[in-house]
């Protein structure tokens, strides 16, 4: 193979890249729409904070969709930062959508009330389908750009006259730029939850805790989270035990209130602040979050794995960068 060409596994994951994108920005256009036109007879019955906070949402999301495109674009144009970012995304995928299939293959769906017009076993494929498909991009991306006949096909490409090539740099471990990809997309998301309405607490070791403090506390450790992220992306030595510190600290807390013995009324307090509506979709709402309470204990656990697992490489990674710093002084 020569090695200065795109293949055609390249070519395919760019344009599949680009097309997903496309669909992403159009299905987040069309979820807009849907909300501002929506009948106020169907409007009365979601919560005040929800059509602002989905706006909010489908709007981050066409904003990643187009970096998206960009990225798919640099593919082609084999840009290693592209296939960095395709690693990233790829990581990314497939953790939202894993854990998502786990919570369908698993997680209680209530029946509807009256005659439905499909049966929960197809609402459960459809889902499955709806997230599978991104999953096994997310997985192909990552095995794909991780063969060396892949990236020798982006180190091929010089990085300019009179510099080293972009394979020279020090880089965070993959298995970190992808929890720290993970991590800013999640932190950028909280940050925008103050233009929803959302009623904004948090249970901190078994207590709830609302109103200003409620609040201060939860974009505090978003902060932390969004700065610990990138300082990792950087390569800074500050940001490791800074992400794993926060990791261990909500990892404890959120142990503890799952066994509280105030474990339901927390929870049916936050429920009552998003005014969702009684019934058996506000049951099955409130049956879910002890499910996803587990999930985010597991994914917890693993996450915190992942650090300790990668702190070598990381500090390896950050040493590298220091020594070429100080080499590159006058």
């Amino acid at each position: 193979m020569n090695s200065s060409g795109r293949s055609g596994s390249v070519i395919a994951a760019a344009v599949i890249g680009i097309l997903a994108s496309l669909l992403a920005i159009l299905s987040a256009i069309a979820a807009i729409v849907g909300l501002s036109i929506m009948p106020p007879a169907n409007a009365t019955a979601i919560p005040p904070f929800a059509k602002s906070m989905v706006v909010a949402m489908m709007a981050l999301f066409a904003g990643l969709a187009i970096f998206g495109i960009f990225t798919s674009v640099g593919v082609l144009r084999l840009k290693n930062w592209a296939r960095i970012s395709m690693l990233i995304w790829g990581g990314v995928m497939a953790i939202f959508c894993g854990l998502a299939l786990v919570f369908v293959a698993f997680g209680p769906l209530q029946e509807p009330p009256g005659p439905a017009l499909i049966s929960l076993s197809y609402v459960r494929l459809l889902f499955s389908v709806v997230y599978g498909i991104p999953f096994l991009i997310g997985v192909w991306w990552l095995w794909l750009f991780n063969q060396q006949h892949v990236k020798d096909q982006f180190l091929a490409v010089p990085a300019g006259e009179g510099q080293p090539p972009d394979a020279s740099l020090p880089r965070c471990p993959l298995p970190l730029a992808i929890l720290a990809g993970f991590s800013i997309f999640s932190a950028g998301f909280s940050l925008l939850l103050p233009f929803t309405n959302f009623p904004v607490s948090v249970i901190l070791f078994g207590f709830c805790i609302q109103g200003a403090i409620g609040m201060a506390l939860f974009f505090l450790s978003a902060g932390i989270f969004l700065v610990g992220a990138v300082g990792m992306l950087r390569l800074k030595r500050w940001s490791y035990p800074l992400m794993l510190g926060q990791y261990f600290f909500w990892m404890a807390s959120g142990t503890v209130t799952l066994v509280s013995p105030s474990y339901e009324r927390n929870m049916q307090e936050m429920m009552a602040q998003m005014s969702l509506p009684e019934g058996p979709a506000g049951q099955a709402a409130f049956a879910q979050t002890r499910v996803f309470g587990i999930l985010s204990l597991i994914s917890g656990v693993l996450l915190i794995w992942l650090l300790l697992y990668c702190h070598n490489r990381f500090i390896d990674a950050c040493a590298a960068k220091e020594a070429q710093q100080n080499n590159s002084r006058p």
